[in-house]
């Protein structure tokens, strides 16, 4: 559906409306042209951008107590049991900071790679990227992009963390896609299943991901990025979403 009004296509929290305004009004530089390619699907019910917005905007905006909540299970619904015998504890974590939008690059590649990262949560000890897909599937490698979505966003991600460990401080990357369903249901649909066969190819294979992170400087072991590599679905974020707003104060 196409909205007549882009307001319609976002969930917007009092005083929120010149911060989602600077949101889709961010450019980017394609065949050496300025595009506001949020801009460009606003008003349209499809758009990655207007769900990510309208969740992650609603949490970054919450009291501290609701947010920690709300971070603590989508960590819990992106690693399943796993994520109770790692104990990931908002609670613990200071200086949360949730972005979407952001840019980030590597800082020490010559190939000056960078990317928007459709959401990331930083912390004193943690940095999560967050890739939303609805009904697309990953970009694949071209002449101008040597990696697909999946491996550009980590080769930076897992830089950016390396750079931000310091002092014996280590700064722990963490990937989630964000899609439409669990990934053992997406593995059975069409150009759909592409970015979950990636995913799992990633998550199952140190050797390749020893080949792909080639030429970038990173302070975690294979086995811990493999390890680090999460699946959420619309669903769960909603639900957790939903709860942390309704949820009684305390």
């Amino acid at each position: 559906m196409i909205y007549s009004n882009l307001h319609r296509n976002h969930v917007i929290m009092p005083g929120r409306e010149q911060a989602l305004d600077d949101f889709l009004n961010a450019s980017i530089i394609k065949n050496d042209k300025v595009i506001k390619h949020k801009m460009e699907y606003a008003n349209n019910s499809n758009s990655e951008d207007a769900l990510t917005w309208s969740c992650f905007d609603v949490l970054r905006n919450l009291p501290h107590d609701r947010k920690i909540q709300a971070l603590d299970e989508i960590m819990e619904d992106a690693f399943g049991e796993e994520s109770r015998s790692r104990k990931f504890a908002f609670a613990n974590e200071k200086n949360i900071n949730i972005h979407i939008g952001k840019w980030y690059s590597i800082k020490d590649s010559p190939n000056k790679e960078s990317t928007e990262v459709d959401a990331s949560i930083e912390t004193d000890s943690k940095l999560i990227f967050i890739e939303a897909k609805l009904y697309n599937s990953i970009g694949l490698p071209d002449e101008q992009h040597p990696y697909n979505q999946i491996m550009k966003k980590m080769r930076i991600g897992l830089n950016e963390a390396a750079h931000r460990s310091k002092n014996a401080k280590t700064v722990d990357f963490y990937f989630i896609i964000l899609d439409i369903a669990p990934i053992d249901y997406m593995l059975k649909y069409g150009e759909k299943s592409i970015t979950a066969k990636i995913f799992s190819s990633y998550k199952g294979n140190t050797d390749l991901l020893n080949r792909e992170l080639r030429g970038i400087s990173y302070t975690q072991s294979l086995d811990d990025i493999a390890r680090n590599m999460g699946w959420l679905t619309w669903a769960c974020l909603f639900k957790t979403v939903l709860r942390a707003v309704i949820s009684p104060i305390l």
